[in-house]
């Protein structure tokens, strides 16, 4: 009799029973593993399955899929898979807890149901930080990419609309301010309005990833107890763009005199060219120091309002695990900036479509990097 087992996510075996009881001995395959052969009606933990022996007769556990109730069953419509995040009608699929998953995962999700993570999107997660940081990943553009797609097609309705309305917000109240022609007003609106605005499109695409309802309201969900983390999270990167202005403004103060040439006193002065070199490496550094910032914060919103960090702690979870992978990480946000430009320019309305696509790509990789860190969802 050939036996099947769940390693690391995935389908193994068959193995005969002689292979299966060294697999046993060897710790392969622990109390936990789902197995299964020939004669059992689903995967049992391994605990409760003996090789030779069939299970003893016992109160089956009630099912995973749910009876439909009796009438006319209800036009199907798509969900997505909590694990593959591939689109499937319902009646393809299982539906535990908030949770949809396909045929194809199902030994996979309920491998993680038999280690006792049942109910993912409801818990918050089941590591800790300093476990977060011990383990590794790995940045698939492609599957973020692919997974993103998926997200949209089942919910372009809602992502478009919150898009549009956040953006209608933000860049609406920024130009009728800049018109009072009031200085510094844009950098007050990014500070008090855009980072709670943007975390709540963080939560809403966030909740989508991993199959919860979602709605419009959570685009500001940032206005809430955590407001004033989300302006601290945003606040810091401003004093640093503030500070290199500072750090240009005094360069240029000391050396702009020794740089200015006046063919005679009726002339003005002129700029001398070997000036533009040193500013120019500035610039560059300048540039490159803000990109690399940036993306090591990538994940501190979504931190703030999805696991109830405080700002700095935010901000220092964020930097550490990005740094793990921060090429791979920069050429993910990369690639969506591109898809969202290409959206732009193909035809304006089409960043409707590759906007969102890559604002849930990047989403789908925050979850499965963060998504089971112990937090305090809102």
């Amino acid at each position: 009799m050939n036996w099947y087992y769940v390693d690391q996510g995935k389908q193994a075996g068959p193995v005969d029973e002689a292979q299966f009881a060294q697999l046993r001995a060897s710790g392969k395959i622990q109390e936990e593993t789902l197995v299964w052969r020939e004669g059992m009606a689903n995967w049992q933990p391994c605990r409760d399955v003996q090789p030779g022996i069939l299970p003893p007769p016992t109160v089956p556990a009630p099912p995973v899929i749910s009876t439909p109730p009796a009438g006319p069953a209800p036009a199907p419509h798509e969900a997505l898979c909590a694990e593959c995040g591939k689109a499937f009608t319902k009646e393809e699929m299982i539906h535990y807890g908030d949770n949809w998953v396909c045929a194809g995962c199902k030994p996979v999700f309920m491998q993680k149901v038999a280690e006792g993570v049942t109910q993912l999107a409801m818990k918050g997660g089941r590591i800790t930080e300093t476990d977060l940081i011990a383990r590794d990943y790995d940045v698939d553009i492609g599957d973020a990419i692919s997974r993103g797609w998926e997200l949209f097609k089942v919910n372009a309705g809602l992502m478009i609309g919150a898009v549009v309305i956040v953006y209608v917000i933000v860049y609406g109240v920024t130009i009728v301010i800049n018109l009072s022609r009031i200085p510094f007003i844009s950098l007050l609106v990014g500070l008090f309005l855009t980072g709670p605005l943007t975390a709540g499109l963080w939560l809403l695409f966030i909740k989508l990833v991993r199959g919860t309802a979602a709605e419009i309201n959570d685009a500001f969900r940032g206005f809430s107890s955590r407001y004033w983390q989300l302006v601290m999270v945003k606040l810091i990167p401003m004093l640093l763009v503030v500070g290199l202005m500072a750090v240009f403004g005094i360069f240029a103060a000391v050396s702009l005199p020794g740089f200015v040439m006046a063919r005679n006193p009726h002339t003005a002065p002129q700029i001398s060219p070997a000036l533009l070199i040193p500013f120019g490496i500035l610039f560059i550094i300048a540039g490159v120091a803000f990109v690399y910032i940036a993306t090591c914060w990538l994940f501190a919103l979504p931190l703030v309002i999805d696991k109830g960090l405080n700002f700095w702690p935010a901000l220092q979870l964020s930097r550490r695990i990005v740094m793990k992978h921060w090429w791979a990480t920069f050429a993910l946000l990369l690639v969506c900036w591109l898809l969202a430009v290409v959206g732009v320019f193909a035809c304006i309305f089409g960043v409707l479509i590759t906007g969102p696509v890559a604002f849930a790509a990047v989403s789908t990789h925050y979850e499965k990097v963060f998504g089971d860190l112990v937090g305090e969802p809102l």
